[in-house]
């Protein structure tokens, strides 16, 4: 069954189409990823998802109800919950109190909201920072605090945007275990990645974009050998490491 359903989506700047017609489905208890070259449209589409930005044309549904025109806040409250490829933790705050802002979404006390953010820095190995500043965190731990801050929102669908990218192997290991930990337990993923050794290890659907338009989906096997993306995409990578 399918926990989020995207039709026909398209997405408009002035004279630019970020996002053409593009759909796909994500299952309940799955991990799919998003990939494609830079520019492709793939984070326009997870603000679209969360309600960062409206769209021209298309539906977006989660949970078999629609969420276009909501405010992310409200789609947030329905279970969709995101990281930025960009981290900016609450500096003046420390670990725990990030995460406790985080968790007030469903929490309706601060005790409360302190014990799920405890909780979930305990699963992601964070307890020892909770009462550092978070503007002390190493590129890794920050990565993880915004994995942090997603959880406490105790969502159904997590949307992970290039949580992977800086990490040695060793670190995205430890974030890559968190996630199928995560789905083993229920939770279905969406993620935005580059590190293809990762999306084909843990990936049950790839998604592929160019240009702001869907150019394959497959099983990982599959999308290592498609022709179409080989060109636009992976033969790119291959070169940039040579």
């Amino acid at each position: 069954m399918s926990l989020l359903a995207v039709d026909s989506l398209t997405r408009r700047f002035a004279g630019l189409v970020a996002v053409k017609d593009v759909s796909f489905s994500v299952a309940s208890g799955s991990i799919t990823a998003l990939i494609g070259p830079n520019g492709a449209g793939k984070t326009t589409c997870f603000n679209l998802i969360a309600g960062a930005l409206a769209p021209s044309s298309g539906s977006i549904e989660f949970a078999g109800r629609s969420t276009v025109g909501l405010p992310p806040e409200q789609i947030c409250a329905r279970g969709v919950a995101r990281t930025f490829q960009i981290v900016r933790p609450l500096a003046g705050l420390t670990v725990l109190e990030n995460v406790m802002v985080a968790a007030l979404v469903r929490e309706r006390a601060v005790p409360a909201a302190r014990v799920r953010a405890q909780a979930v820095l305990e699963r992601l190995g964070l307890a020892r920072k909770a009462d550092a500043p978070a503007a002390d965190l190493t590129l890794p731990e920050r990565k993880l605090l915004e994995v942090a801050k997603a959880l406490a929102t105790r969502p159904r669908l997590l949307l992970l945007d290039e949580v992977m990218a800086g990490l040695r192997p060793t670190e995205a290991a430890r974030i890559t275990e968190v996630v199928r930990e995560l789905r083993a337990e229920g939770l279905t993923v969406l993620l935005i990645e580059h590190v293809m050794r990762v999306v084909m290890a843990i990936a049950d659907t790839v998604i592929v974009l160019h240009h702001g338009e869907k150019i394959a989906e497959a099983e990982p096997a599959a999308i290592a050998i498609d022709p179409r993306v080989v060109e636009c995409y992976l033969g790119n990578l291959r070169k940039r490491r040579g």
